[in-house]
């Protein structure tokens, strides 16, 4: 008996085997049956379950085969492949269907760019793809105009915590200069609110950036800003991304200068870690500097594109802060009580408030971050695949930006890409309800 007209490798999140209960490479299949191969013997096996995923539902279906006859083609050196023949009406529709389907997925990859393709399978608006803003500051008054500012001021003032961020140089040197209520009138003018919302003043400030090593301030200028901040008696947290092997002992020393500053004073802040190294080296620093778990080891799937997904997005509502075993280790071996998510785009399920704290930062998010900065490369090479670590910053981020089509909702700043919560902004009632799904501290950053 042959295998008849069967395609081959299948890839295995499209069609999944298990012989008995141990996991199978299927290598073909047809209509008639399926071949696999595996290191172990499989002559005694009772029955198969295959899974076939159909796209079209964004789900599997599982069959059993228990009527069947298993064939041993050939031994090799490291496995040994088997036929299974069957006439079971279910294998065969389920084997057709999946054969045409991913027939019509090569021929659409052959013939159509990635937009087409996603359009053909999920209903993605290709067309839109060409749509631009002509600058940053186009699109984002494009996504803010339509915000109710008396509401949003209202939430804002109602949550238990406001704070806001200030992640790169310009932010950083305007700080400094101005008066606090200028500087918050500056900010939301530029970035098309009305000054009405400069009334709203933050408990506390976000500084450093938690995706670009290049955009913590420089030691002096740090500490200019926490002083500053200080006297204007707002909390301070400082934020660090992740730390290269070569950051380390600058690093080190940092935070041992930081928590003199604090002694000093006879005041504790936070610092957001983003590197597990991070929380090992604020373990010698307990008493002044708290630990807060940072965006980037705080990991979710977070994405525009995902409302054209098809399927149940509810798992993605939870992550590994939902385990209470990882609560445990956090509190009892790393000293952090407090974790930074993102409002991005859709339900989320916040670890119970008693058992940790949740700041939410919007409306921004998150979404790819990488030490080789892809704007430095377009803005030297003109290609974003030419990314190289970078020693001297020039800041390019600071009048440059990535723009991608609009009904995407993203934009390329400094080393990484982010998309926007238009929904959050648009609709303040959202902050309440993320005030009372667990979150105790609501984190704005706008530039």
């Amino acid at each position: 008996m042959k295998i008849i007209n069967g395609i081959h490798m299948i890839p295995f999140g499209l069609l999944a085997g298990f012989a008995d209960d141990k996991e199978i490479r299927i290598t073909e299949l047809a209509r008639n049956g399926f071949q696999f191969r595996t290191v172990q013997d499989m002559t005694d096996v009772g029955s198969f379950r295959l899974c076939f995923y159909d796209d079209r539902k964004a789900a599997y279906r599982e069959i059993f085969i228990t009527d069947f006859i298993l064939q041993k083609e050939q031994k090799e050196k490291f496995y040994t492949v088997y036929s299974v023949f069957t006439k079971q009406e279910d294998f065969k529709k389920e084997s057709q269907g999946l054969a045409f389907r991913y027939s019509q997925y090569i021929l659409l990859k052959m013939e159509e760019d990635d937009s087409l393709l996603a359009e053909k399978l999920t209903g993605y608006p290709a067309e839109e793809d060409e749509i631009f803003a002509d600058n940053l500051e186009q699109q984002k008054k494009e996504w803010f105009q339509d915000v109710p500012v008396e509401k949003l001021a209202g939430a804002l003032k109602e949550a238990p915590e406001f704070a806001l961020e200030l992640d790169h140089p310009a932010l950083y040197e305007k700080y400094l200069k101005e008066d606090l209520f200028v500087f918050l009138k500056d900010y939301w003018v530029r970035n098309g609110f009305p000054e009405v919302l400069s009334e709203v003043a933050p408990d506390r400030l976000y500084i450093g950036n938690q995706f670009c090593h290049l955009l913590l301030p420089e030691e002096k200028k740090l500490f200019r800003l926490m002083e500053k901040t200080y006297r204007e008696k707002c909390r301070i947290t400082l934020v660090y991304t992740y730390i290269r092997e070569d950051m380390l002992k600058t690093t080190e020393d940092l935070l041992e200068k930081v928590d003199k500053w604090c002694k000093e004073r006879q005041i504790s802040i936070e610092v957001v870690a983003n590197d597990w190294a991070m929380v090992e080296m604020l373990k010698n620093y307990q008493e002044r500097l708290v630990p807060v778990m940072g965006t980037l080891l705080n990991k979710r799937k977070k994405d525009p594109r995902m409302k054209y997904k098809k399927g149940d997005r509810s798992l993605y509502e939870e992550n590994s802060l939902n385990a209470e075993f990882y609560n445990k280790f956090l509190r009892e071996e790393c000293n952090i009580w407090r974790y930074e998510w993102e409002s991005c785009g859709y339900a989320q399920k916040f670890p119970n408030v008693l058992k940790g704290r949740n700041s939410l930062h919007f409306p921004f998010y998150q979404t790819n971050t990488s030490q080789y900065c892809p704007l430095y490369a377009m803005c030297t090479e003109g290609k974003r695949g030419k990314q190289e670590l970078i020693r001297m910053c020039p800041h390019f981020c600071e009048q440059n930006a990535l723009l991608y089509p609009k009904h995407l909702h993203m934009a390329g700043r400094y080393n990484s890409l982010f998309g926007v919560d238009t929904e959050v902004l648009g609709s303040p009632e959202k902050l309440r309800a993320y005030v009372e799904a667990g979150i105790d501290r609501l984190v704005l950053g706008l530039s």
